[in-house]
């Protein structure tokens, strides 16, 4: 009689849920204020407010995605691009 997994890659799964969804959801509240497109109150608190939302999402994304790679790819790529955004906010008032 085999054993079956649930998952595959747990160990991967375990630190992307715990690290990198935390990490990506920090990440993102920054860089969601460059293209929400509200007043400067509203583009603060939205993010802020949707934190818990991203975070869990992305948690449960980890663990329920068929393939192991694809969560962590996707996290890589909204925190990078995120980071980007707000690299591009803080150094845009310096060209000036």
């Amino acid at each position: 009689m085999t054993k079956k997994n649930t998952f595959s890659a747990i160990k991967r799964r375990n630190l992307m849920a715990i690290v990198l969804a935390l990490v990506t959801a920090t990440v993102m509240i920054p860089g969601m204020t460059v293209y929400l497109p509200f007043a400067l109150e509203q583009q603060i608190l939205l993010p802020i407010l949707l934190f818990p939302l991203i975070w869990s999402g992305l948690f449960i994304y980890s663990y329920m995605a068929e393939k192991a790679w694809q969560p962590m790819v996707l996290m890589t790529l909204l925190t990078l691009s995120h980071a980007a955004l707000s690299y591009w906010a803080l150094t845009q008032g310096a060209n000036t």
